[in-house]
């Protein structure tokens, strides 16, 4: 089992609680443990109860629990060890967080129960921070990658934009052992100032503050005709939204009014997932019939999608430009495609996010998400393992793309182009 050594996970810099998307395939729900009369149980024996329940989920129900490179008798035999010795309730919330550790990583997120309880009751309709989707990467150095900024936003007002780099915050560089985690430092109540070392691609270091607000994650699809081609760029946002199929639509009919659309570039480079992201439609919109294989320890469903031609989108020649940020959903509608031979894919090879989580309750009121269900092409190409591939390869970053000048979009229009 590989782990993902490099940083793409996207994240809000803005005060929001985890989420977890379920898997496609129905799985049990776990409750949680109903009260019973009896003795009571020592504090010992209420976390060596939560650590044997835990471990009864994992061996049910954990993707890769057959394959992983883990000697769970061993790893379950050392954390036994740690509860008998006698831990205060902090000290055992410590000990299964770093279970996260000691698992390929995005195996396993825990939350305790003081966690749990605050993340059900916050209002997630808005917002406080500065309002930017971000990423991570360590090369050359340590920095948090701007994906997209939130339209109105404090991080729009203060100037900063898509592709620049936090070098810094507050004075202190981003570190390497903190990743994507650097954000916390950047998040913050409305009202509150946060001073970051800003880079853009090519450019020089310079200081902005900016002052966090409270707002609203809204962003949206772009959609546009490149100048002086019949060629059409959709980028997908770094969160989908319940509107965007209908977005899209409505693009394909403004691309095709009165023109016939010689390409299509479905630019996924930012795009993450989550459950609301529209893939059978998607597919549907561009191909017809069996995008692949959702499975779990215990089942397996292939999915099958007939195809719709809206605005001729069947019969136009696709790209699809892809990165390290591109994640879940976006990279199995890419991988399908691509192995359908319906499109060419564009870019630098994805990481393989393509599993997807379940949250199950724990005996002490936590609870944990767990990688329950991956994904296999028709071809039986595990995209969990191998992450996309492009057909051709343009090793840019979202980092290093220079107003005017981005490799893989002028590659896409040199492909259509050779097709003429």
């Amino acid at each position: 089992m590989k782990r993902k050594l490099v940083f793409p996970l996207l994240l809000l810099l803005l005060s929001v609680p985890v989420s977890s998307c379920a898997g496609l395939i129905p799985l049990d729900d776990e409750e949680p443990a109903t009260g019973t009369f009896g003795p009571q149980m020592t504090l010992q024996e209420h976390h060596a109860q939560t650590l044997e329940a835990l471990w009864t989920i994992l061996q049910e129900n954990y993707i890769y629990y057959d394959t992983a490179n883990v000697d769970w008798t061993a790893l379950k035999g050392k954390y036994q060890a740690e509860i008998q010795r006698g831990l205060t309730a902090e000290e055992f919330d410590q000990l299964l967080r770093r279970l996260e550790d000691d698992l390929p990583e995005s195996s396993l997120l825990y939350q305790s129960r003081r966690e749990r309880v605050e993340t059900d009751i916050t209002d997630n309709s808005t917002y406080e921070g500065i309002g930017a989707f971000v990423g991570f990467d360590p090369n050359p150095q340590p920095h948090i990658i701007l994906l997209a900024i939130i339209d109105g936003s404090p991080a729009e007002k203060a100037g900063l934009k898509a592709h620049e780099s936090i070098l810094a915050i507050d004075g202190k560089p981003v570190l390497l052992e903190e990743g994507i985690n650097a954000v916390q430092r950047v998040r913050g109540p409305a009202g509150s100032t946060v001073t970051l070392t800003v880079q853009a691609p090519g450019g020089a270091k310079r200081e902005v503050e900016v002052q966090r607000g409270r707002l609203t994650a809204n962003v949206r699809l772009e959609a546009g005709q490149i100048v002086g081609t019949s060629y059409g760029y959709l980028l997908f946002p770094p969160v989908p939204y319940d509107n965007l199929l209908n977005d899209v639509v409505a693009a394909m009919e403004t691309l095709t009014t009165n023109q016939k659309l010689e390409g299509l570039i479905l630019d996924l480079r930012i795009a993450g997932s989550s459950g609301s992201f529209p893939l059978d439609t998607l597919y549907s919109l561009f191909h017809n019939g069996e995008l692949g294989e959702f499975y779990n320890r215990t089942d397996e469903q292939m999915i099958e999608i007939p195809g719709e031609n809206v605005f001729d989108s069947q019969n136009v020649p696709l790209v699809v430009l892809v990165g390290k940020h591109t994640q879940g959903f976006p990279e199995i509608l890419a991988g399908s495609l691509q192995m359908h031979e319906r499109a060419v894919i564009i870019g630098e090879p994805t990481t393989g996010a393509v599993e997807t989580s379940t949250v199950f309750l724990l005996p002490d009121g936590s609870r944990v998400y767990i990688e329950t269900t991956s994904f296999i092409l028709p071809n039986g190409r595990e995209i969990g393992i191998t992450g996309i591939l492009p057909d051709i390869p343009i090793e840019t970053g979202w980092d290093e793309i220079l107003p005017g000048k981005d490799p893989s979009l002028d590659a896409a229009i040199v492909y259509f182009r050779t097709r003429e």
